[in-house]
């Protein structure tokens, strides 16, 4: 849940979006509390980034390379009021 009281979807759902997104350039993993992508890369900067959202590592991720390669995938959130 975010600071709005957002819920994302689940991690499945959200890793294959991640995926869909990065996956040409970085491996991406859900640990059950923390959201990583390794670059495929091992001797480029920035090799790997670690957050507690998916929103956070995707803005770290733009931060660092810019947009991913690719066209943008949707990412889907639901309200928790819309169970």
């Amino acid at each position: 849940m975010d600071e709005y009281g957002d819920t994302w979807a689940p991690p499945a759902q959200v890793l294959a979006e991640l995926t869909a997104r990065w996956g040409r350039t970085h491996k991406i993993a859900w640990t059950g509390r923390f959201w990583l992508a390794t670059h495929h890369h091992p001797r480029a900067p920035w090799r790997s980034q670690i957050e507690p959202t998916p929103e956070q590592l995707e803005s770290r991720l733009r931060a660092h390379y810019g947009m991913p390669p690719g066209p943008p995938v949707e990412r889907t959130k639901r309200r928790r009021d819309a169970r």
